[in-house]
């Protein structure tokens, strides 16, 4: 019976065991990804009723959300900090922000105030989503590397469902919509821990020299190598891919429970019901997809996880059954959970350790800039078209990032210590 059942779960588990150390860091970054997705979901979760309470229209509301992710490139400087200072203090300067950022949007007196907290909010997740895989990916014993990742993904979606619990708090009107935006500041209760807790990754403590004509050891890289230098044909296409697949998911996510509640006529118990059920079943996606990673390759994983979630989410916003659009729900969940780890773990692994933190940081960042980008392009299509219209515009992104996913070679197993800035 439990060879069995260990049959039926062995394409969910780690290809090997985590060691305690794995187990230690992985749970420390864990905690800190819920509080991530709790507070970043919050804006998405209660749009309808934090919309209505600014006074805003659907396309004025898709702004005021893209203009915050586009000023969150603030995140850069953190980034370059993780290379040149460590990762530990940036990555915790950076999980302050997110829930000072959060709670102050919930004292917004107008939709100016509320778009410059989300801002703050947004510029701590770029740079922690950044750091937090760096972190784990230099932390971690190599062969779970992206399962590792999984668990990451994971924490980050059972934040946003926590939060999307929160909605019915945000239905009695007034300043209702408010009090999900204000339970953030739960997560100063954990920041203590993160403090006493959050490792510095010995393969930075302890990097060799890299590229160093006088000797010595380089405290960090500089942007130039990323930009224009010897790693800019890695970076362009790692920050293509971030970008493209992150303007359809975040007019897909953002409008989620828009569709629902105001296309569709669902009440919010039952989107609330419908969205966690998908979400739950999709959730799969993340160890499904650390599994694959480790043991199939980053690539090929990527680019199905990124094909699945463009199909499920252009079903979500078509079709007019319920079930269905709970199915195309699940399979965009999936796809979108399933390249977490898997271009999570590519992306740490293009990059030499002195430019590991900036890489990825700024991988984010083109990740919101997308987000940015598709919400204010929502500004002019959705009221002018419509929202599934916009959907179907920004899906050939996602297929454009699938393409350029062919470009990068396959890291699988690579040794971090062993990239050299002499190239390559």
């Amino acid at each position: 019976m439990r060879r069995a059942t260990r049959r039926v779960l062995d394409p969910l588990l780690p290809v090997e065991r985590f060691t305690a150390s794995d187990r230690k860091v992985v749970f420390v970054i864990w905690v800190a990804g819920v509080i991530q997705g709790f507070a970043q979901s919050q804006a998405s979760v209660s749009l309808p009723f934090t919309r209505a309470g600014l006074g805003l229209s659907e396309g004025e509301m898709s702004l005021v959300l893209g203009a915050a992710r586009l000023v969150a490139f603030a995140a850069l400087p953190i980034g370059w900090l993780g290379d040149h200072t460590g990762r530990r203090k940036p990555f915790l300067a950076a999980m302050t922000l997110i829930v000072v950022g959060g709670c102050v949007s919930g004292l917004a007196a107008g939709a100016w105030w509320f778009g410059l907290s989300n801002s703050v909010l947004r510029t701590g997740t770029a740079a922690v989503s950044g750091l937090a895989v760096v972190i784990l990916a230099e932390s971690v014993s190599a062969p779970v590397r992206a399962y590792a990742i999984s668990f990451l993904g994971a924490a980050v979606s059972l934040g946003s469902g926590l939060a999307l619990t929160t909605l019915p708090l945000a239905e009695g009107g007034g300043d209702a919509w408010r009090i999900p935006h204000l339970l953030t500041a739960i997560g100063f209760l954990a920041l203590p821990f993160l403090f006493r807790n959050v490792p510095e990754p010995r393969i930075y403590a302890d990097r060799p020299e890299e590229g160093h004509a006088e000797g010595g050891r380089r405290k960090g890289g500089r942007w130039r190598e990323l930009a224009v230098g010897e790693w800019a044909g890695r970076f362009w296409v790692t920050a293509a891919v971030s970008l493209f697949p992150s303007a359809f998911g975040a007019v897909g996510a953002a409008f989620t429970t828009e569709r629902l509640i105001n296309q569709v006529g669902i009440g919010g118990g039952a989107t609330v019901l419908i969205i966690l059920a998908a979400g739950t079943l999709g959730a799969v996606g993340f160890f499904a997809g650390g599994r694959l990673a480790d043991s199939w390759g980053r690539k090929a994983t990527s680019i199905m996880s990124l094909l699945l979630a463009l199909a499920g989410g252009v079903a979500f916003y078509t079709v007019e059954s319920i079930p269905l659009i709970v199915v195309g729900a699940l399979v965009s969940a999936f796809g979108t959970f399933a390249v977490v780890p898997s271009f999570g773990s590519l992306r740490a692994e293009l990059f030499p350790t002195a430019l590991r933190s900036s890489a990825g940081t700024a991988a984010s960042n083109f990740g919101l800039a997308g987000s940015a980008l598709g919400l204010i392009l929502g500004t002019y299509t959705i009221d002018a078209f419509g929202l599934t219209e916009t959907v179907l515009i920004l899906a050939a992104g996602v297929v454009i990032a699938a393409g350029l996913l062919l470009r990068l070679p396959e890291t699988r197993g690579q040794d971090l210590t062993a990239i050299s800035t002499d190239r390559r």
